[in-house]
C-alpha cells in the first residue's frame, strides 16, 4: 500500500541564543440568526454522544460510513474526501486468524471530528455576551467536552487493545492501513498533536519482532517523532525532547533509512527540520553539518519529480529556508556564539547578505528585520536609523495583522521579527522614554493577538515563543510593575482563559481560608512575613490578604509556558504531557524572577504542589518544609485542590467531586499532603466551611462569567 506522509511544516521559529533573539459578533439580526443556527447545529451534533466501545470499531463487511453512522447516529456523513477513499483497501477487509479487524479510517475520523468539535465548543463561548445565555451554553459545553474525552479514551482503548492481542497475527497491510488512516483521516487536517503521535508509535513499537519491517522501520515514524519531540521540547524545554528529535532526523538523513518505505518525503520532512539553526545553538551539531544539510536541501530541490513529493506549501517553504539560509545563521547564531566562526567570514558574509536582501523587489517581514539589523551591525546605517525603520515597519504591519483572522502562519510572521526588534530597540540611540513607549505598544498587541487568533494548539512553536518574548529580559526592563502584570494577565487570559480563571478562583478560596485564620487561629500565622507575635499578624491583616490573594493569581502563571498540552484535554493525557505538566512551577518561576517585586511569590508558585510533609509531589528539589512562608505555601495548596477536585469545567479528564467528598479526602491525607490545622480549621467552624462550601461549588460560574466579559467583551 502506497501512501505519504503530507504534513506542511509548521516550520520552528529560529531561535535566538541567550533569550536574546473570533469577530465581535454583530447585533444585527442576521449574525444573530447565524449564531443561533451555528448553536443549534453544534448542540444537536452531540445530543447523542455516547462512549465509544471497541466493540463498535470492529466489525466484518460494515463500510466506515454505516459505522460512523452506528457510532454517532447525528453524525454527518463523511466528507468527499473520505468517501472518495471507499474504493481504497479497507483493512475489515483482511483475512487474518482471529476474523476482526479495526476500522483505524473510522477511529481517525471520529478523532478529527471530536478535535473540531471540541475546539469549536471552545471557541464558541467568546461569541456570547448575555449572562443567562452565556451560563446555560458554558454548563453544555462542559458536559459536551467531558462526553467528547469519554468517547476519544474508548477509541484509543480500542486501538491499543486490538493491536496487543492481536499483534502476532496482523498482516502487514493492516499495519500499513493503520499508518494511512492517521495520516490521512487526521494529520492532513491540520490536527498536529505530537503527544497522539508519539503514543501512536509508541503502541507499534510494542509489537517488537514480529512487526513489518516495512512499519518496524518505516521512515514516517522518524518524520512523526522528529517533529512530536521537537514540539515537546518547545513546551517545556527539556533538551531530551530535543536530543530525541535529532536523532530521529539524522536516522531518516542516514544511508540506511534508503532502504525504507516513504524515504523520499521523510527526506523533504526531514531536510526541513534539520536545516534550522537550533541544533547549532544547543551544539547537537557542527558547523560542517549544517552545511551538510543545505547541500542536500539543494541537491533535494533540484529533482524532477519534486511536486509528486511535497505539496506546494511545503515547497513554498523549502524554498525559502533554502533562500534566507545564510541570514538565519548570521542572525540566530553567531552575533551570540561568536568563536564558530571567524570575523572575516562573518563579516563578509554579512555584506553578501544586505547587497542581495537590497537587491530584491520584496522582503518578507523577518527579512527586512534581519537586513535592517545587519545593516546597523555593518554600520551601514546608526542604530537610531535602525530603530526608525523598523519601527515604522513594525506598526504598518501591525495595521494589517489586526484586521485580519490570525491564523497560524500570520501569527508566526508577527512573533518571529520580534527578537530582532527587541535588540534594535534596547541598542538604539533614542530617547529611553521612547524605547517604553515601543515597548509597551507590542506589549498590548501580543495580547490583542492572541485574544483573536484561530485555535490551533496542536503546534507548540507560538507557545515557545510566546514564553520567551514574554520573558525577553530586553522586553521586560522597560515594563513598570503594573504593566508587567497587566502584560502576563492579558496574555494568561488569551490563550488559556480557564487556567486564568482557576487561577482567581483559587485566590478568593485562599482569602477566605485566610480569613478563618486571622478570625479563629491568628496565632498560625506566626513567623509569616515576619510577623512574630499574634499582634503583629493582626495589625498586618491587609498585607497578608493581599499577599495570599495575589499568590493565588500568580501559583500558575508557568502554564502560559505549556498553553498546548494545558488546552489539550480531548484524549486522556500521556506521561509525556504529565511530565511537561509538572514544569509548570518551574516554569513560572521564570516569570517570577523577569519582574522586579514578583520574586516574593517564589515560594508559594514553585511548591504549591508539593505534600505537606515535604516527602511526595514536586518538584523534588524544593523543600516546602524549610519555607519561611511555609503556611502560606499550605494555604495556596489547600485552595488549589479544592478548586480542583470540584470545578465542573476545564477537566475533562474527569468528573468534579462536592465539597463533602473532597473534605474527606482532605482529613485523609491530613498531615501528609496537606496542612492539619488548616484541615481542622474548616471542621471546626461550619461558618467558614459554608462559606467554602458556596464558593467552589456555586462561584465558579460567576468568576468565569466575569473573565469573559471584561477581558473580551465578545470581541474574539
Amino acid at each position: 500500500m502506497v501512501y505519504t506522509f503530507s504534513v506542511v511544516r509548521q516550520r520552528a521559529f529560529f531561535y535566538n541564543i541567550l533569550n536574546d533573539g473570533g469577530k465581535r459578533v454583530s447585533g444585527h439580526l442576521s449574525f444573530q440568526l447565524l449564531f443561533l443556527f451555528f448553536i443549534l447545529f453544534v448542540s444537536s451534533f452531540y445530543t447523542s454522544v455516547q462512549g465509544i466501545t471497541p466493540g463498535k470499531l470492529i466489525s466484518h463487511k460494515q463500510s466506515s460510513s454505516d459505522k460512523l453512522q452506528a457510532a454517532y447516529p447525528l453524525f454527518n456523513t463523511p466528507s468527499a474526501d473520505s468517501t472518495a477513499e471507499s474504493a481504497m483497501p479497507q483493512a475489515e477487509e483482511q483475512d487474518n486468524a482471529n476474523s476482526d479487524t479495526i476500522d483505524f479510517k473510522l477511529c481517525f475520523d471520529i478523532l478529527a471530528q471530536n478535535r473540531k468539535a471540541y475546539n469549536r465548543y471552545n471557541d464558541s463561548i467568546f461569541m456570547i455576551k448575555e449572562h443567562d445565555k452565556w451560563v446555560n451554553y458554558f454548563r453544555r459545553r462542559a458536559t459536551k467536552n467531558h462526553q467528547i474525552f469519554a468517547a476519544n479514551q474508548e477509541i484509543m482503548r480500542g486501538i491499543k487493545e486490538f493491536l496487543t492481542k492481536h499483534g502476532d497475527s496482523i498482516p502487514e497491510e493492516i499495519y500499513l492501513d493503520f499508518c494511512h488512516s492517521i495520516e490521512q483521516r487526521y494529520v492532513r487536517k491540520k490536527l498536529y498533536d505530537p503527544f497522539l503521535l508519539v503514543r501512536m508509535s509508541r503502541i507499534l513499537e510494542k509489537g517488537g519482532a514480529y512487526l513489518p519491517d516495512s512499519v518496524k522501520y518505516t521512515n514516517v515514524f522518524n518524520l512523526w517523532r522528529l517533529y512530536s519531540y521537537e514540539q515537546m521540547w518547545n513546551l517545556g524545554g527539556d533538551g531530551k525532547y530535543l536530543r530525541k528529535a535529532y536523532q530521529a532526523g539524522k536516522a531518516i538523513l542516514s544511508e540506511d533509512a534508503k532502504r525504507y518505505p516513504h524515504y523520499d518525503f521523510a527526506l523533504a520532512g526531514a531536510l526541513e527540520y534539520m536545516s534550522n539553526t537550533i541544533w547549532l545553538a544547543f551544539g547537537l551539531e557542527t558547523i560542517q553539518d549544517f552545511e551538510e544539510h543545505y547541500r542536500r536541501l539543494d541537491d533535494f530541490l533540484k529533482r524532477e519529480d519534486l511536486d509528486e513529493i511535497v505539496v506546494p506549501e511545503q515547497k513554498r517553504d523549502l524554498l525559502e529556508l533554502q533562500q534566507v539560509k545564510d541570514e538565519a545563521f548570521l542572525c540566530n547564531i553567531y552575533y551570540y556564539t561568536p568563536t564558530i566562526i571567524d570575523s572575516y567570514v562573518r563579516d563578509s558574509l554579512t555584506r553578501a547578505v544586505i547587497d542581495r536582501n537590497l537587491q530584491k523587489a520584496e522582503l518578507s517581514n523577518l527579512s527586512f528585520i534581519r537586513t535592517v539589523f545587519l545593516q546597523m551591525k555593518a554600520r551601514q546605517i546608526s542604530s537610531r536609523e535602525a530603530w526608525l525603520r523598523c519601527k515604522n515597519h513594525y506598526h504598518e504591519k501591525w495595521l494589517k495583522y489586526r484586521d485580519s483572522p490570525m491564523n497560524d502562519r500570520i501569527i508566526r510572521d508577527y512573533l518571529r521579527p520580534l527578537y530582532i526588534f527587541l535588540i534594535i530597540n534596547d541598542e538604539a540611540d533614542v530617547p529611553v522614554s521612547q524605547k517604553k513607549k515601543t515597548i509597551w505598544k507590542m506589549s498590548q498587541d501580543m495580547v490583542t493577538a492572541f485574544g483573536k487568533r484561530k485555535d490551533f494548539q496542536g503546534n507548540t512553536d507560538f507557545v515557545r515563543e510566546l514564553f520567551r518574548l514574554s520573558t525577553h529580559r530586553r522586553l521586560v526592563k522597560y515594563l513598570s510593575y503594573k504593566q508587567m502584570i497587566w502584560f502576563m494577565s492579558g496574555l494568561n487570559v488569551s490563550t488559556q482563559v480557564t487556567t486564568f480563571a482557576h487561577s482567581m478562583h483559587v485566590a478568593k478560596i485562599a482569602k477566605v481560608l485566610l480569613n478563618g485564620v486571622l478570625k479563629h487561629k491568628p496565632e498560625l500565622l506566626q513567623g509569616v512575613l515576619g510577623y512574630k507575635t499574634t499582634t503583629e499578624v493582626l495589625k498586618h491583616k491587609r498585607t497578608l490578604r493581599s499577599f495570599i490573594y495575589e499568590a493565588g493569581m500568580i501559583h500558575d502563571i508557568g502554564k502560559n509556558a505549556i498553553v498546548s498540552v494545558v488546552n489539550n484535554e480531548y484524549l486522556p493525557l500521556t506521561d509525556d504531557e504529565f511530565s511537561i505538566i509538572r514544569l509548570h512551577p518551574r516554569l513560572g518561576d521564570i516569570f517570577l524572577n523577569a519582574v522586579p517585586g514578583l520574586e516574593i511569590f517564589h515560594d508559594t508558585t514553585v511548591g504549591h504542589h508539593k505534600w505537606y510533609n515535604g516527602k511526595g509531589g514536586y518538584p523534588a528539589d524544593f523543600d516546602n518544609t524549610k519555607s519561611p512562608i511555609r503556611f502560606l505555601i499550605d494555604i495556596v495548596t489547600l485552595s488549589d485542590c479544592l478548586q480542583a477536585a470540584t470545578e465542573r469545567v476545564g477537566r475533562n479528564y474527569r468528573i468534579s467531586k462536592t465539597f463533602e467528598v473532597v473534605m474527606s479526602e482532605l482529613r485523609a491525607g491530613a498531615g501528609t499532603k496537606y496542612n492539619p490545622d488548616l484541615v481542622a480549621l474548616i471542621d471546626a467552624y461550619p461558618k467558614l466551611a459554608k462559606k467554602l462550601h458556596h464558593l467552589v461549588e456555586n462561584g465558579w460560574i460567576e468568576i468565569y462569567y466575569s473573565i469573559y466579559s471584561r477581558f473580551f467583551d465578545g470581541s474574539r
